[in-house]
Formats: C-alpha cells, sequence, structure tokens
C-alpha cells in the first residue's frame, strides 16, 4: 500500500528538473516523504535536532528520510502521518 503525504512546496529549479525525470513507484514514495518532512520541519521552525526529538526519531534516520535514503516502515508512516497532521 502505498501512502503519499501531499505538501505545498515550491521546488528550485534543479528540484524542478529532477521531479520531470521519470522515477520508479518506490522512489517517487522516498521523494514525497521527504518533501513533507522537510516542509514540515521548515514550516515549524524546527532544526533537525529538534524535529526528530519532536518525532521521537534518531536525528539520523530523520536525515535519512530527508534526503530519501530510506523510508519509513508502514507503521511507522502511519505514526509519522498522525504526528505531523497530514
Amino acid at each position: 500500500m502505498l501512502y503519499v503525504i501531499h505538501v505545498w512546496y515550491a521546488p528550485s529549479k534543479r528540484q524542478e528538473q529532477s521531479l520531470m525525470r521519470p522515477v520508479s513507484r518506490k522512489s517517487a514514495s522516498k521523494n514525497a516523504i521527504a518533501l513533507a518532512l522537510v516542509a514540515w520541519r521548515k514550516r515549524n521552525k524546527f532544526s533537525q535536532s529538534k524535529a526528530a526529538l519532536k518525532l521521537k526519531l534518531s536525528v539520523r534516520t530523520l536525515q535519512e528520510w530527508e534526503q530519501g535514503r530510506s523510508m519509513p516502515r508502514h507503521l511507522a508512516l502511519e505514526a509519522l502521518r498522525w504526528k505531523i497532521g497530514r
């Protein structure tokens, strides 16, 4: 089951170009989660440390999710959606 977190986000020119390239479903999901996390963190003016503390994650895990290197598993994703209000 694929969950996508919708966020209003204005990408930079470089990000816009990378969003135009075809990607796999898993990769698209990772990107959506990454963009949602970064947007939520910036909207609330949290550092990565403070955001990780609020989400009860390690800073390293948050960094990996934000950079799209990994993504939360189903239960973690559900908890994340609840915590950031999506």
